[in-house]
């Protein structure tokens, strides 16, 4: 049976991003396996996110911004974002990146196939596949089971579904604005929920255009594709399209508890590992966080497992506005119009990123509406 140091059970963001950044490191001599059943060569999704400096997959950013737009019922706001640029990066652009710096730095293998599963060890832990099995010092699993997240901990835990789909479309006249973001656009039935469209424009006749809901049920696809459709007709004027490319998903929200240790040998990463903030369904910036932890860890301890936690203050706060999220969804384009109307955007983006100072902090509260925000903290304490 093979034997490697560390073992990447799934091959998408968080698997490759550690595998990298090992592949930096001083440990990029130990050999490093990478197995995955999916086929990372080509574009399956987008990873968005907000930074002040470039990270180590900068080159396969597709786009960057400066400037976001929010659109709902109280108008029309553009952010200019200061210090910070949005960027964009397509899923295939992503891989292919990883995989010229393992390439470059590191001793790693990759290997196509379906994890059947993962047995803890004294020293190793072993992976069943297919026909094969491996062993590994280590092995960092990222892979998603039927039940997720009902091994996360917490029965008072609150629990929606982030369902999206997006079309990149090419229209036959210019009608997109390539410098602005739309971030936020409420221009859409509520429905009792949080749904926004998102608009990536990459050229004045080129955008993914996405629509967004936080649901207790999974969004159906024909509700999704009838409101892009909706959409590009009310508010671009388009009704001829090219659909060059289509991604959509549904993400599980929650404030539950998961655990990164899952036995002597393991380590749970990316959404498995909670790295997914509940209250934006961002994870991008924070699985490079903890791809580098996991790393300094190894590095200074032996064992990947010395990371730090989210601060208890904001998992706090991202537990009551998931409750509020949830309570009263219909409600959330008017708070969230109102939290980007009374605050600068690099405020904004610092308290999401959970690095705002404690004067940021209370400044961001005061600015949202007290008494669901109390309702929702008393539940909390229920």
């Amino acid at each position: 049976m093979k034997h490697y140091d560390y073992i990447m059970a799934g091959g998408g963001l968080a698997g490759l991003s550690l595998a990298c950044r090992l592949a930096r490191s001083t440990l990029r001599a130990r050999p490093v396996l990478v197995i995955d059943h999916a086929d990372k060569s080509k574009h399956d999704r987008t990873f968005s996110f907000w930074s002040q400096e470039p990270d180590l997959f900068a080159s396969a950013t597709s786009r960057s911004w400066r400037r976001l737009r929010v659109v709902g019922r109280q108008g029309e706001r553009c952010l200019d974002l200061g210090e910070y640029s949005y960027h964009t990066m397509r899923g295939g652009d992503f891989y292919r990146c990883a995989r010229r710096i393992m390439e470059r730095f590191g001793a790693v293998e990759f290997l196509d196939a379906h994890i059947d599963t993962i047995e803890d060890g004294d020293r190793t832990a072993t992976v069943r596949m297919d026909d094969a099995l491996v062993q590994g010092t280590w092995v960092f699993d990222s892979t998603l089971t039927p039940g997720y997240p009902a091994m996360a901990s917490g029965n008072s835990a609150t629990r929606l579904n982030l369902s999206f789909l997006g079309w990149e479309v090419e229209t036959e006249h210019d009608v997109f604005e390539p410098d602005v973001v739309t971030f936020m656009d409420f221009r859409t039935p509520q429905n009792g929920d949080l749904r926004f469209f998102y608009v990536l424009p990459f050229a004045p006749n080129r955008a993914l255009v996405e629509y967004t809901a936080f649901t207790d049920a999974r969004l159906s696809g024909a509700e999704a594709r009838s409101a892009l459709e909706a959409y590009l007709q009310d508010v671009f004027e388009v009704n001829t399209f090219d659909v060059v490319s289509r991604e959509g998903g549904c993400l599980p929200i929650t404030d539950a508890s998961f655990p990164r240790r899952l036995g002597r040998r393991v380590m749970a990463i990316g959404v498995k590992g909670g790295l997914l903030k509940p209250s934006t369904g961002y994870a991008y910036t924070r699985v490079q966080a903890d791809s580098e932890a996991i790393v300094a860890s190894l590095l200074t301890r032996g064992h990947p497992f010395d990371v730090p936690a989210s601060d208890p203050s904001y998992r706090w706060l991202d537990t009551v506005m998931l409750r509020v999220m949830a309570r009263h969804g219909g409600e959330m384009h008017t708070i969230m119009e109102t939290l980007l109307a009374r605050n600068p955007i690099g405020r904004v983006l610092s308290f999401l990123d959970e690095s705002s100072s404690p004067l940021d902090i209370l400044q961001i509260m005061a600015s949202l509406p007290p008494s669901r925000f109390i309702e929702a903290a008393l539940l909390n304490h229920q």
